[in-house]
């Protein structure tokens, strides 16, 4: 029986590996000879998927081999035992002992970064053992998991796809609970992704109830951004210690919906953007458009419109002594207009409506659905606040017109349901059924109640003190109609 030796160095994707390793018993029974390694092959530019195996190969007795052989190589996670992570199998020709093989079958899915052993058989000669380990070059530490990049120059690592389409260029996965992404950087930008037609930046985060997919933190020191303040399940949340959370710029000018947002935030069941300000000084949301544009702009498609749980704004102002909304000339400049706490209204510059009265809202004596906006009404001697239409000439009890549409309207609690009652307008101009059984009306003429119910008509001279309703806007020679007057009871 006789004895093969072999001799081979590796060239591993990017990664030069050198090992010497023996054959399984053969034919013959010459004792073994140490060998010395070649010189392995320099690493190509571009790295390719091939690895490259070469050595020299000789029998028991330490002479060079000629001829083809059948080499298997194969790659393990363990020095004894296990089944193979991948393996080749390559007829190569040997002269002088020298040979060069190709394993083509292995993957990054199979080579991660983990210590290897390599097991070579040559023709039916066994596996060689004990496999040999795969030492990597200091340069390979760099490329293990857990392993640190550390240059001082701009760009310490990037990786960029040529592809086409939607052609990833880096994926980091967190299937355990930790982060995919951790970067940090003194001076420069931690993670910079650019895309110049997709996302430049994806992330997901799956199942997750109590952190962001995205966490950005800007603070004066390291232990200000500590991990228990990611806590908010966010697609991106930002943290700013004396500084902003969130920061976002456009400079769109484009005529398009949404018009290149600084900062664009959609959520299925949650809140598209929120914005926390812990400071006392500070903003939870800040918008500013230099441009001429909007500054904050905001869309709702409530499925509850009869309610006021989904308005496009909700405010919300825990201090009884704090404002709702201000409007100012500048930040903390002079204030044209605000809304307190307790929902009362200043305007420097008054108010302006598209009603054209002031009306109250009162009870009905009867059915609401038998009064109809215009009549003339009077207080019910009935109940208390509550009014009914009028139905006898020079009434003294008038108190108004059923207000068709109030430019206020005051005794109205915030409800979600229908107003009880209506509208009566007390003073303002307003339209009024009238009737023309006291003679034809003329702009200016004093009104007063009629015989004809729910109708105001003419009152002639000298009408009893507290039976005028107020004065004619238009005019009407005969029969019944509806004129605009001016409420002033008198």
């Amino acid at each position: 029986m006789s004895k093969r030796r072999i001799l081979a160095s590796i060239l591993a994707i990017g990664v030069l590996m050198a090992l010497t390793m023996g054959l399984g018993q053969a034919q013959g029974t010459e004792p073994p000879q140490v060998l010395q390694a070649q010189e392995p092959a320099e690493a190509a530019v571009t790295v390719s998927s091939r690895i490259p195996i070469q050595g020299r190969l000789t029998n028991g007795a330490g002479v060079p081999l000629n001829g083809n052989y059948d080499i298997r190589m194969r790659l393990y996670g363990a020095s004894s035992g296990g089944a193979a992570l991948c393996e080749d199998t390559d007829t190569v020709t040997v002269s002088k002992g020298l040979f060069h093989a190709y394993m083509d079958h292995c993957s990054s899915s199979d080579i991660s970064g983990q210590r290897l052993y390599l097991g070579i058989k040559v023709e039916s000669d066994p596996e060689m053992t004990p496999r040999q380990p795969i030492y990597p070059i200091p340069y390979a530490w760099s490329l293990r998991p857990g392993a640190i990049i550390k240059d001082a120059r701009d760009v310490v690592l990037k990786v960029q796809s040529t592809g086409s389409g939607d052609s990833d260029a880096f994926i980091a996965d967190a299937s355990g609970t930790g982060e995919a992404i951790e970067a940090y950087a003194k001076d420069g930008i931690g993670v910079f992704a650019k895309s110049d037609t997709f996302v430049a930046l994806q992330a997901y985060s799956y199942d997750n109830t109590n952190n962001p997919a995205i966490f950005g933190c800007s603070a004066g020191s390291a232990a200000a951004c500590d991990p228990y303040r990611d806590d908010a399940a966010a697609g991106v949340m930002g943290f700013g210690s004396g500084r902003i959370g969130v920061y976002g710029v456009s400079h769109s000018t484009a005529a398009i919906d949404p018009p290149g947002p600084g900062v664009y935030g959609i959520s299925d069941t949650g809140d598209g953007v929120r914005g926390k300000s812990n400071s006392t000084m500070g903003r939870g949301v800040y918008a500013r458009n230099t441009g001429g544009g909007i500054a904050l702009y905001g869309h709702a498609n409530s499925t509850l419109s009869s309610h006021h749980f989904y308005p496009t704004l909700y405010l919300v102002q825990e201090k009884a002594g704090g404002d709702f909304i201000v409007g100012a000339s500048s930040l903390w400049g002079t204030r044209y207009w605000r809304v307190n706490r307790n929902g009362k209204g200043f305007f420097n510059g008054g108010t302006q409506s598209s009603g054209a009265d002031f009306a109250e809202q009162m009870a009905v004596t009867g059915e609401e659905l038998n009064y109809e906006p215009g009549d003339v009404l009077v207080i019910s001697p009935d109940a208390d606040r509550t009014v009914e239409l009028a139905s006898h000439p020079f009434d003294t009890t008038v108190i108004g017109v059923y207000s068709t549409q109030p430019a206020v309207l005051a005794g109205a609690p915030d409800t979600d349901g229908p107003l009880a009652g209506i509208p009566v307008a007390i003073t303002g101009i307003v339209p009024c059924k009238v009737s023309a059984e006291n003679g034809p009306i003329h702009r200016g003429d004093l009104l007063v109640t009629s015989s004809t119910p729910g109708r105001a008509m003419k009152a002639g001279a000298n009408p009893p003190p507290g039976t005028v309703l107020g004065k004619a806007l238009g005019e009407l020679e005969e029969g019944t109609g509806t004129l605009d007057i001016l409420v002033s009871l008198h």
